[in-house]
């Protein structure tokens, strides 16, 4: 017989503010690339932006704005998958990259043509959200499909449909009805076979009623694992009596042999039957330590997290208030399996500390004498330059009317975390950090944990592209040499090319590697990104080869790769995307050059984080060798746009 026990109610809100993460953030990383000094023509971000005519002048935000037309403004509509309009939708507008501190969204309505307006945005990045009972969005960003993220002036159109359902009851081992027990979902795969890619995998959860049945409804279209029991999301005065078993997963098993549940888009997936196992969970216990000196603000309350090792999925959770009793915690019903748990603190501007990340196995026993020790959090910090297209170039008909309009707020700037290798603990703390620039183009990148990142962009302006990244040498490391940096026209705008050797070779530039290293509670500065006019774009099919077996899109990878040997280890000449369930892709914001194009399965398809195929020297070269092995070539000129470009692929 099952005994209840009384709980001590705990409020506690943890917001989460997540930007979407495009192919172009994933191909475009920290550059082995030019180290020259600024140029005679390179001019302030804030400023360069106004330029229409190949001199900066002043006032370059307000002539952009005026070309923009409504700036401040995002206006848009709301639409069911049939395209008819949705009133009184709930739509929420945030920046993609707040700023220190937590910022109140701009919330409104639809009407009843299922239009929206939101005025008195600054400059900047936005993602808009729209939320309505029993629907979900179309667009999936925790598989790696772009949100909805505009800026001031521009239009968004959001799709909603309906969400799917799982509905069952949950019986003991007599068949007999388990009421108000807590049961749960969380997706492991989109319809595509695409697993999650943000570092917390998300859960839907009900408890049943008093015949034992549960439904779960408004979830996102995809594959599902269900469950029983556990530590639950409800927080209430009184707990449940079944809050020490163990997770009992659908139909009956441990995670390790769950069944799946495939949900779609306004469907139920009914007669999803739970038999309850009724097994005592395992308790995993520890102490907090924390760093010596605390913020002015004194000491703050410490969250613990335990996490399915696999999936990122939370297993269970503690909190650790100030002055408590000697900072211990524990957590009751967990089951056997592999976890990893993390520590982390922080006040009204966000996280300040975090422990490292530890991996728990529990098999058969309670897990007792755990140390998590907090260590403060770094911050890196740099200039962002937008450098316009020289004359030549402005002179190509592929050019002519073609002008960068994007301001330097308007740029997503992020640190993606190196991924730590198979069977190691991973943190679900800074896998990525965004940041947006201010006016004059300096930007910060804040609550780092201590590691290896890389520096990749995200740009709206098709007009643009990343040509240098300049890391401080004292930070930068590299598997291999750093590439010389480039002085064709595409990458050295403005500047000819005998000027462009005579600038590079007169400077001395700081070392210039792919990834940057930060240390606890580091300052870093000097990082220096630069953007230039001159983009090209790439778009079309990958074909199967004729009388080969099909292979699923998600399964696959679109790469460019380049084809000048000068620039074999330069990461940001490196791209990739995913194609879409009909072959089609879609690459923007290359730097003009010659390239390769290759379509290869991916190893890693349904891991999560996915890591770029061009993180580091070992995975550049064997992507290199195969697309000079596959010899498909294109050349993309200055403000080039190739479209109905085939890849084809042939399974090995």
């Amino acid at each position: 017989m099952k005994t209840s026990r009384v709980l001590i109610p705990t409020l506690c809100v943890l917001l989460l503010l997540a930007a979407p993460r495009s192919a172009v953030a994933i191909a475009q990383d920290s550059n082995a690339g030019d180290a020259a000094k600024p140029q005679s023509s390179q001019t302030p971000a804030a400023r360069q932006q106004g330029d229409t005519s190949g001199d900066a002048r002043d006032g370059g935000d307000a002539a952009v704005k005026a070309a923009r037309g409504a700036a401040g403004t995002i206006k848009g509509r709301v639409v069911s998958d049939a395209g008819e309009p949705l009133a009184g939708v709930w739509v929420t507008v945030f920046p993609s990259a707040p700023a220190q501190g937590l910022r109140s969204p701009h919330n409104t309505n639809t009407d009843d043509e299922g239009n929206f307006n939101v005025v008195g945005l600054e400059p900047g990045v936005y993602t808009v959200g729209a939320s309505m009972p029993g629907y979900v969005s179309e667009v999936d960003p925790q598989t790696g499909r772009p949100g909805v993220t505009v800026r001031p002036g521009e239009t968004a159109t959001i799709r909603l449909v309906r969400g799917g359902v799982i509905t069952g009851a949950v019986t003991d081992a007599q068949g007999e009805p388990l009421v108000a027990l807590s049961v749960r979902a969380y997706r492991v795969r989109d319809l595509d076979g695409r697993a999650p890619s943000g570092p917390y995998a998300f859960s839907n959860e009900d408890r049943t009623d008093d015949r034992g049945v549960y439904r779960i409804y408004g979830l996102v279209p995809g594959v599902y694992v269900v469950f029983a029991g556990g530590s639950s999301n409800y927080f209430g005065p009184v707990a449940s009596p079944y809050g020490g078993d163990a997770p009992t997963f659908y139909p009956s098993s441990t995670r390790d042999t769950a069944a799946e549940v495939t949900v779609r888009s306004g469907q139920d997936s009914a007669g999803v039957d739970i038999r309850y196992r009724d097994e005592q969970g395992h308790r995993v216990t520890g102490r907090v330590e924390t760093p010596a000196q605390q913020t002015s603000d004194g000491p703050n309350p410490v969250s613990i997290s335990l996490l399915y090792a696999s999936s990122g999925v939370q297993a269970a959770s503690a909190f650790v208030l100030p002055n408590s009793n000697n900072n211990s915690f524990s957590l009751d019903a967990v089951a056997d399996g592999d976890y990893d748990m993390q520590a982390s603190s922080g006040n009204r501007d966000g996280l300040t500390s975090t422990s490292a990340a530890q991996r728990v196995t529990v098999r058969g026993a309670d897990v007792t004498g755990l140390r998590l020790l907090l260590a403060p959090l770094a911050n890196a910090s740099g200039t962002l330059v937008i450098e316009t297209a020289s004359e030549q170039d402005r002179a190509r008909d592929a050019c002519k009317g073609i002008r960068a309009s994007q301001l330097p707020q308007e740029t997503l700037v992020s640190a993606l975390a190196d991924r730590p290798s198979k069977g190691q603990p991973l943190s679900r703390v800074s896998t990525q950090r965004y940041a947006t620039p201010d006016p004059t183009g300096t930007f910060t990148l804040r609550n780092l944990e201590q590691g290896r990142y890389r520096l990749a962009l995200r740009l709206f302006d098709e007009a643009l592209y990343v040509r240098s990244v300049q890391l401080p040498a004292s930070s930068a490391t590299s598997t291999s040499s750093a590439t010389p940096p480039s002085t064709n026209s595409a990458a050295a705008p403005n500047t000819t090319r005998a000027a462009a050797q005579r600038t590079n070779a007169a400077a001395t530039p700081a070392t210039s590697r792919d990834l940057f290293d930060i240390k606890s509670g580091q300052q870093l500065n000097g990082i220096t990104v630069r953007l230039a006019e001159g983009a090209a774009s790439l778009s079309g099919h990958v074909v199967n080869v004729e009388g080969a077996a099909p292979v699923p899109f998600a399964q696959l990878r679109v790469y460019i790769v380049p084809a000048e040997r000068e620039h074999a280890d330069d990461a940001l000449r490196f791209y990739e995307t995913t194609p879409t369930a009909d072959g089609s892709f879609s690459l923007k914001n290359l730097a003009p050059g010659r390239y390769l194009v290759l379509a290869r399965t991916t190893e890693d398809a349904n891991d999560a984080p996915p890591r770029p195929a061009s993180w580091d020297a070992d995975s550049r070269a064997r992507l290199r060798r195969d697309a000079e092995a596959a010899n498909i070539s294109i050349e993309l000129q200055p403000c080039q746009r190739t479209t109905d470009f085939n890849v084809r692929f042939a399974p090995k």
